[in-house]
Order: structure tokens, then sequence, then C-alpha cells
């Protein structure tokens, strides 16, 4: 019994040595960076640019103007709703005294329910002429902050759409920005490899510009559809990136390992 006992046991430790003598299995990939969340700034008016200096590649810091449109025609729209308003005010204000003196006298039987519903119309007509009037304020106002253009986000031009002097409409993209402190990195794998990648899975990155620098993330998400284009699995990654060593659209390539265990019951 106590033969059997230590043979059992030689022969576990034999196992777990070769086990973990075997080599670790590596699964190489190749893909490219891409940003995360790119920014398109588009204008909010219609109107023409004064202002629009900011090139590609530059650097842009949150609240950084980076374009305007003529304010002129905008600034005097406040001043014809502002107007409006005040104009607005004082027919409410005579429409609430009229409708009360109204109601006065019909509670005296001196005027007939007729005159006192016209008049109460013409009091609600004048509130709802007052409300627009203030939203139509709101939106001249707001219509002048939308000709100063600032960056939303910290991050680099990678487009620019528009030039000083040009007109541009409602919805035109006047630039992209990117930050990139955070980058995607799209992996792609083959029907082979994609058996032994998990998300969570260590895998460590490096760029073909500097191939010494690599960097070490988990893999975020797997997909379960070939890409049509590549005819590969797309395996994504997120790196840090605060110090800008990578550019969106480096070429990249990875490498994770697979466990001697997993490699053993793979064969």
């Amino acid at each position: 019994m106590t033969n059997n006992l230590l043979t059992l046991r030689y022969t576990a430790l034999c196992l777990a040595s070769v086990l973990l003598s075997q080599p670790a299995f590596a699964v190489d990939l190749i893909g490219h960076t891409k940003s995360k969340h790119p920014l398109d700034v588009v204008s909010e008016i219609s109107g023409k640019v004064e202002m629009a200096n900011i090139e590609i590649g530059e650097k842009v810091t949150l609240g950084t103007l980076i374009a305007s449109i003529k304010s002129q025609d905008f600034e005097l729209e406040v001043n014809k709703q502002n107007a409006n308003l005040q104009l607005a005010k004082s027919d409410l204000k005579i429409k609430t005294s009229l409708y009360k003196r109204y109601q006065e006298l019909r509670s005296k039987n001196s005027l007939s329910q007729n005159e006192l519903d016209i008049a109460q119309a013409d009091y609600q007509s004048a509130q709802a002429n007052l409300s627009l009037a203030q939203i139509e304020l709101t939106k001249a106002r707001l219509d002048v902050d939308n000709t100063q253009i600032n960056a939303a986000i910290n991050g680099y031009v990678v487009n620019r759409s528009t030039e000083n002097g040009a007109w541009v409409n409602q919805g035109d993209l006047l630039y992209r920005i990117v930050n990139i402190d955070t980058l995607n990195v799209r992996l792609l794998a083959s029907e082979f490899d994609i058996s032994e990648l998990n998300v969570g899975q260590p895998i460590e990155l490096w760029s073909e510009a500097n191939p010494t620098l690599k960097v070490k993330s988990v893999i975020k998400r797997i997909g379960v559809e070939v890409d049509p284009q590549y005819f590969a699995y797309p395996v994504e990654v997120e790196i840090d990136n605060t110090q800008h060593q990578f550019k969106p659209g480096m070429s990249i390539h990875a490498t994770t390992l697979m466990s001697p265990i997993s490699q053993t019951q793979s064969n």
C-alpha cells in the first residue's frame, strides 16, 4: 500500500514537471490602433465663417476657441426679439387689466357672457404670445452663443472641413477632433486562433514604428462574426496612451500566451 502511494505521488510530480517544462504556446495577432470617441464639430447655425485657423495635427484643449461665425446678424436678431418681448409684455398687461374689468362687469350683469368670453380669449392669446416671444429671444441668444465654437474635448484635429470666409449651413462639419489618451486596438484572429482567446486574457502589444515599446493590456471584446474584408475575427483591446506614444492608424503586433495545460488539452 505504501509503495503504491509513493508510486502515485512520484507519477503526479513527474507529470507536473513535464507540464510546467513545456513551452507556452503563443498566439500572435496583428491589427491597427484607432481612437475611441472621435468628435465631429458641426456648425449649429448657418452663416459666414470669420475664423477657422486650427490646422490638422494641432492639439486643442477643452474650451479652446477653434472657429467663429459672423455674429452681427444674430446680435440684431437678439435686439429684435427683445423688443418683441417687451411688446408682448405690454399687450398682456392691457389684456389682463381688461379681462379683470370685464369679469367685474359680468358679475354685476353689466356685460354679456359673449363679451367676457372674447376678453378671456384675448387674454389667453396674449399669454401665449408672451411665451412665444420668450422662446424666440432664448433661441436668438443661443444662436449668438453658437457663433463662437469651442473644443468640447482635449485632443488633436484630424480633419478640417472649412476655411475663413466660407459659408456654412447648420449641421455642416467644421472639424473632427480625437482624444488619444486611450486607444482601441482592433486585432484580427484566425479561426484557429480564436478558440484560444478569452475576454480578460492578458496580452502584450507593440507598434511597428517602435517595437521596443511594449504595453500590456487585456482582451476587452471578441467578435462572433468574421470580418468580411479580412475573413478573420475582430479582437478588441484598449491601451493607456496618456503619453501619446501611439497614434491612431498605427500597425500593431500583439501576442498572448496559452497556458501549458490548455496546450496539452488542445493537443
